[in-house]
């Protein structure tokens, strides 16, 4: 009997996140304006999530930050990702202060069916290199009806606050896949 090799599979396109940190509700609506002039219409947002497990970017954006994440109606290819933190890097900049210091973080990713990946400039051993200086980060996985963060995720992910949300975002993305194959 001829072994037959494995090749390429079908890769399912993926539902674009965006991770959006500021201390100013203001900025973050405009930046939602920007981001939807690059990625289309954002389908789901949600609420404000109290940045309070690090300070990480208390020095550079102040105090009393909050997260807020969109999704978007538009599944795209996963490959992508890093021309998403490019764009993201592009409009984090038209927000910097007479300093220099950024007033919002925008951290582009996606989710699938098994995963929430998040694109970093930042190189670590958990993440992988995708091209032009930035690294693929997978912050939740998805199993057993919930998501849990990998150890090496950061505290907010580990504390399940995004859960309700992130399994809203993937029941749309189902939907949209359904309706997508029809």
């Amino acid at each position: 009997m001829e072994k037959i090799m494995p090749g390429p599979v079908e890769v399912l396109p993926v539902i674009p996140v965006m991770s959006v940190i500021s201390s100013a509700d203001k900025l973050k609506m405009e930046a939602k304006l920007i981001l939807e002039s690059h990625f289309d219409r954002i389908d789901l947002s949600s609420g404000l999530y109290p940045f309070d497990l690090s300070d990480y970017y208390e020095e550079e954006m102040g105090e009393e930050l909050t997260r807020q994440w969109f999704s978007f109606e538009l599944l795209r290819d996963a490959s992508l990702l890093a021309e998403w933190k490019l764009i993201c890097a592009g409009i984090e900049e038209q927000f910097l202060d007479k300093c220099g210091n950024r007033k919002i973080n925008i951290d582009p990713g996606y989710l699938d069916y098994g995963k929430l990946v998040l694109a970093s400039f930042k190189s670590a051993p958990d993440k992988i290199y995708i091209g032009k200086g930035v690294w693929a980060h997978t912050c939740l996985r998805y199993g057993h009806g919930r998501f849990t963060a990998p150890e090496h995720s950061f505290p907010d992910f580990i504390d399940g606050r995004f859960n309700d949300f992130m399994l809203e975002v993937r029941h749309c993305y189902r939907r949209i896949l359904r309706l997508d194959s029809v």
